[in-house]
């Protein structure tokens, strides 16, 4: 049974709202960046592990456990120091909710967000899909000359 008071249940619900709309962002930021009207600064590593760590609230360490683990693949400089994006720090984030709030181990978080990042990247899939054929009947509309 959960021990959660009201509001830390709306907190937990914002927080999860605010993801959701982050995501949306993203996904938008990432197309634009495909098309070329934007880069993407998500992605771009700009964190060494100590200030990651110092953000997450983590030793460094867990870091290191959580790439060792496949979690997260940070980028590595000439000199091959690990640099995280905003991107990174996110997923750790995400994995840090899973396991600490939620009691999931490692292997669990992994499959989650994984299958959270396909079902996003489906969502994506859907919408592009139905504006290409909402355009497509708008299309045949005219041609028909139909209203």
């Amino acid at each position: 049974m959960s021990t959660e008071t009201n509001p830390q249940l709306e907190k937990r619900e914002e927080t999860e709202q605010k993801g959701t709309q982050h995501r949306r962002s993203q996904a938008g930021s990432e197309a634009r960046a495909r098309h070329g009207a934007a880069v993407n600064t998500e992605e771009h590593p700009r964190y060494v592990i100590s200030i990651a760590a110092e953000i997450l609230g983590v030793h460094p360490q867990t870091l290191r456990l959580y790439e060792r683990e496949g979690l997260v693949e940070p980028q590595r400089s000439g000199g091959k120091i690990r640099l995280y994006s905003e991107r990174d720090i996110d997923r750790v984030r995400s994995i840090m909710r899973l396991t600490n709030d939620l009691g999931v181990n490692l292997a669990g978080a992994d499959a989650i967000l994984y299958m959270r990042e396909r079902m996003l990247n489906l969502y994506e899939e859907m919408a592009r899909t139905r504006d290409e054929l909402l355009a497509q009947l708008e299309e045949l509309r005219r041609e028909l000359d139909v209203d």
